[in-house]
Parts: C-alpha cells; structure tokens; sequence
C-alpha cells in the first residue's frame, strides 16, 4: 500500500507536477489555517508563469519531477 505524501516530501526547492501536468517549485509550506481547516498545503511557483504565478495544493495532489541533468538538457550537434 501507498503512504500519502506529506509536507516534509516537498522541501521547499523540490521541483513538481501539479493535477493540471504543470510544472513548478515548491516555495512555502502552509499548515493548517484555522481550527477547522486541517489540511497542510504546499505553494508552488508554476514555471511557464510570471512571478505572481502561483498555485496552493495537498500533498497528496503532487507528484516529484525527477531532477534533470545537465546531460539531458544539452542539445546535441
């Protein structure tokens, strides 16, 4: 069985894929914003996006992109 993905899987850094397939980085970790708000949500820079272009989500609706290397973003001649 699949442990849900919590806060501490996202360091703020880690690079993601939001539901929508958008890609982005972890800037903010949030907790639980009142007595009865009990979700942890991490907020996400979207890449294709200006500064202010944010989004705020569970865990449990990220998904880790792999880290690229430098190999793989090298356009061979």
């Amino acid at each position: 069985m699949k442990r849900m993905l919590d806060m501490e899987d996202f360091p703020v850094g880690t690079r993601v894929k939001t539901p929508s397939g958008r890609i982005g980085t972890v800037i903010k970790h949030r907790g639980a914003e009142s007595k009865l708000d009990h979700f942890q949500r991490l907020t996400v820079r979207l890449d294709e996006g200006g500064r202010h272009d944010l989004v705020t989500l569970q865990p449990h609706l990220l998904t880790k992109c792999p880290l690229e290397t430098a190999d793989a973003t090298r356009i061979e001649e």
